[in-house]
């Protein structure tokens, strides 16, 4: 049985390239590639072609949104885990999946998740390192947190269990996903890899009122309001405690950093 399915989606996606490259760079290549593109123009077909030899299924044709997408990809899906690749998203090296598997090897968990560098511009010194929990519960994401579902690896059988993904959310379906799994007591296992670069142009990050919309929905298709909010003021206790501990953030600006240790700030310029 094939480890690893990625499944990558894509619509008219200008940097599809770096995609690509990236998956068919890996030095460990015992997984199928499944590309479910909406139809797009001949240009971005043209680029799918050069790799039409390491692609294991592909299908063109309009679709209803992402998550309609993502839900073909899994249809077709043989791999034990699945990860959402997406156009315009990569892989973080060519050793990426070479780590990762010899990791899953070792823990079989129901989601494996690393960590992502979310991804401005080549030159851009916004590009930041996710800093995601080693350990995960529903508290987590009721307090508003996600991982990102491409430096996560699911196990295809939860799909089928729990069935795909609910098309009438727009952006935040893969958070219905987190919290539906956690809430079932499916074990979610970090492991210290960072395995993509994450666009920060998506769609999710131009949305934020419908995300924010269909985030306070999500939790309460599964939690009472009086349990989100005691989720959300236990998280906010036991981070405000820790910050002051220790921790680096930027400042509002971007042109430096705050180190924190044991309540003394220390301001230094970023490079």
């Amino acid at each position: 049985m094939t480890k690893i399915s990625i499944i990558t989606i894509c619509y008219n996606e200008p940097n599809l390239e770096k995609t690509c490259q990236s998956i068919v760079n890996q030095t460990w290549q015992d997984f199928e590639w499944i590309v479910v593109d909406g139809g797009s123009n001949q240009e971005t077909l043209d680029i799918f072609d050069k790799y039409k030899t390491r692609i294991n299924k592909f299908v063109s044709e309009s679709d209803n949104g992402i998550y309609n997408a993502c839900n073909k990809g899994i249809k077709m899906a043989e791999g034990e885990y699945v990860i959402f690749m997406n156009a315009g998203d990569s892989f973080y090296n060519e050793n990426t999946l070479k780590a990762v598997y010899s990791l899953i090897e070792k823990e079989n968990a129901d989601v494996v998740y690393g960590e992502i560098e979310y991804f401005y511009s080549a030159n851009s010194k916004k590009n930041v390192l996710s800093h995601f929990p080693q350990i995960i519960t529903s508290d987590y994401f009721i307090a508003g947190q996600n991982i990102c579902s491409q430096g996560a690896f699911i196990k295809k059988e939860l799909f089928t269990i729990y069935g795909g993904f609910k098309e009438e959310y727009k952006i935040s379906a893969d958070y219905h996903k987190w919290i539906q799994f956690t809430k079932a007591g499916k074990v979610f296992k970090y492991i210290p890899v960072i395995v993509a670069h994450y666009d920060m142009n998506g769609t999710s990050n131009n949305f934020k009122k419908v995300l924010e919309k269909e985030i306070d929905e999500v939790l309460l298709e599964y939690f009472s309001q009086e349990e989100i909010n005691k989720a959300k003021e236990k998280r906010k206790d036991k981070y405000s405690f820790w910050e002051n501990i220790l921790s680096v953030k930027n400042n509002k600006l971007e042109t430096h950093k705050i180190i924190t240790l044991f309540g003394l700030h220390i301001k230094i310029r970023r490079k």
